[in-house]
């Protein structure tokens, strides 16, 4: 089974590293190299409501969302060590040296479980649909990139998302700043 998957895995890795739209690589590359700078930009963004809206929940959500990313940063760490994971231009013959710079180990991406660390956090504190919808976007672009780039395996992908998810899901049921927050923004 496990034979499986590890097969499935490296063929759609190939797949999708091979049919990238080559003629976007620059553009992507810049995303890719930039994703940690733009997603706290993004979260910036958050800041900048509250001073024009003056709802703490933006607030709230930035500062939510920062401790998540902080907590998913330390899990994904553990978890490259402990799983060793080669990625995949170190392996497969296909993959050319890879466009940007990654060391490490691959599973599970740290820049796919940032940005939807960043993701989960938004939409379940936030429910603007439009603010995050564009994080889905930048999340989905950033996962795609490291498998377009021959620096992650699909499962590195779908581990960052569980990674963030879970993370976000159990922070939430006890929201340990909330007490906190609630006193300070008063």
């Amino acid at each position: 089974m496990i034979k499986y998957f590890q097969n499935w895995d490296q063929s759609l890795e190939q797949y999708i590293y091979l049919h990238r739209y080559k003629d976007a690589d620059s553009f992507l590359t810049w995303v890719t190299v930039n994703a940690t700078y733009i997603s706290f930009a993004l979260l910036f963004l958050l800041v900048i409501f509250y001073f024009f809206n003056k709802k703490t929940i933006y607030l709230y959500v930035a500062l939510n969302a920062t401790l998540v990313n902080g907590i998913t940063a330390l899990i994904t760490g553990v978890l490259k060590v402990l799983t060793e994971r080669s990625r995949p231009y170190k392996i497969d013959p296909l993959i050319e040296t890879p466009l940007i710079n990654s060391g490490g180990y691959s599973f599970p991406s740290g820049h796919t479980t940032e940005v939807f660390a960043l993701f989960f956090i938004i939409a379940f504190l936030l429910k603007n649909k439009l603010i995050y919808s564009i994080y889905l976007f930048w999340a989905i672009l950033i996962a795609y990139t490291r498998m377009a780039f021959g620096v992650h395996y699909p499962i590195d992908i779908l581990g960052g998302i569980a990674v963030s998810g879970i993370t976000a899901i159990i922070w939430l049921k006890y929201q340990p700043i909330k007490k906190w927050f609630k006193q300070i923004s008063e």
